[in-house]
C-alpha cells in the first residue's frame, strides 16, 4: 500500500503519541506538535528510519547518554533534541 504524505503524516503523529517509553512519548508528542505539519519533504524519511530503531538508544541519543550514529545525526536529531530540551526544563525548572 502506497500512503499519500498527508496519510504518511497522520501516521506519524499517531506513532509519536504512542513510542513505547513515557519519555519519549512527551518528547516526540511535542516533535509532532511542533515541526511535524511543517517537516520538509526530505526529513520525513529521516524521521521514518528513526522510529524504526530501539526506543531506549533513541532516548540516549537525543539526550545525550550516547553519541547519536552518524546516520541519525542531521536536523530531525536536532528538533528532537530542542523538544527534550524543553520538557527537560517544564520538569526540572
Amino acid at each position: 500500500m502506497v500512503l499519500t504524505m498527508d496519510g504518511r503524516i497522520k501516521r506519524l503523529h499517531h506513532k509519536c503519541k504512542y513510542m513505547g517509553m513515557h519519555e519519549n512519548d512527551v518528547i516526540f508528542a511535542r516533535f509532532s506538535k511542533r515541526y511535524l505539519d511543517d517537516l520538509p519533504e526530505n526529513e520525513i524519511p529521516q524521521f521514518e528510519k528513526l522510529l524504526e530503531e530501539n526506543d531506549l538508544d533513541i532516548f540516549k541519543w537525543i539526550t545525550g547518554k550516547l553519541p547519536v550514529p552518524a546516520e541519525f545525526d542531521n536536523e530531525v536529531m536536532e528538533k528532537l533534541r530542542h523538544c527534550q530540551e524543553f520538557v527537560e526544563h517544564q520538569y526540572n525548572p
